[in-house]
């Protein structure tokens, strides 16, 4: 594999977040009309884990909303719009998820990767190690079983790669940096070297900031030193001005919709 590319700036496709527009603001956002995203997610200087909280059981009533058709639609936009920029069309490596119920799906992605021979790497919830998860390596849908939370995960017989093996490969030298980490979670895997990294949340903002499920699976990850190009996938309405966050919380690069692929 080439060496990899740090710099994780616009893709040639993306938009950049355009200020001064609050109504649509307040749609994305679901707030009362006239009142901006921003004011309704830090509201009277509410607490980060408060805010975060209301944020996610807004988010998911919208998604279960939806008509089911027009989720299936918006859904195969995206991907669509995320299989025409330049950040997938130059990946050999990606990172992806398997969509749970209500969730924007990326079974167009996957089927695309693996049709054209791409390392695909897919989660798996790691028993017994609350808000752990590996990364492991699958060449199909035969690979995958039912797992927790109703997910679609990797075999438990592939081996993974955990947030622990990226932080040991972090801190070693340029010259052993791609080679698999030692130890039980990365034996018989190949590096963990995404081009690519498809993350899925309940909410992203317009400076690549992300609300996850509150189990921190992704930020314990990313923040063990993961370096590659990491994309949010999202319905629109699951884009707003402004998140809660606190410092742990883990940002993205792009931020990809059915009507829109972001840049911030």
């Amino acid at each position: 594999m080439s060496e990899k590319n740090t710099d994780h700036g616009p893709c040639g496709r993306c938009t950049r977040p355009q200020s001064g527009h609050p109504g649509q603001d307040a749609r994305l956002s679901g707030a009362r009309p006239g009142q901006p995203a921003s004011q309704l997610d830090a509201e009277q200087g509410e607490a980060p884990a408060a805010s975060k909280q209301r944020l996610r059981e807004r988010m998911g009533r919208l998604r279960r909303e939806q008509p089911v058709e027009l989720a299936e639609r918006r859904a195969r936009a995206a991907q669509e719009r995320l299989l025409d920029s330049p950040c997938w069309k130059q990946a050999d490596c990606v990172a992806l998820y398997v969509g749970i119920k209500d969730e924007l799906g990326t079974s167009r992605l996957l089927e695309h990767a693996w049709s054209i021979g791409r390392l695909v790497w897919l989660p798996r919830v790691r028993r017994g190690s609350r808000g752990i998860m590996d990364f492991v390596a699958c060449t199909g849908r035969d690979q995958l079983r039912s797992g927790p939370f109703g997910l679609l995960e990797p075999d438990a017989a592939l081996p993974g790669v955990g947030p622990e093996d990226i932080s040991a490969r972090a801190a070693r030298n340029d010259a052993t940096a791609g080679q698999a980490t030692a130890g039980s979670a990365a034996m018989g895997s190949p590096p963990f070297l995404p081009d690519l990294m498809v993350i899925p949340g309940l909410a992203f903002d317009v400076s690549g900031g992300r609300l996850g499920y509150g189990g921190g699976y992704y930020d314990r990850f990313l923040q063990a030193g993961l370096d590659c190009p990491r994309v949010g996938l999202c319905f629109d309405f699951q884009l707003v001005s402004a998140l809660p966050l606190d410092p742990w919380d883990q940002r993205v690069h792009h931020v990809c919709t059915e009507e829109r692929l972001l840049c911030p």
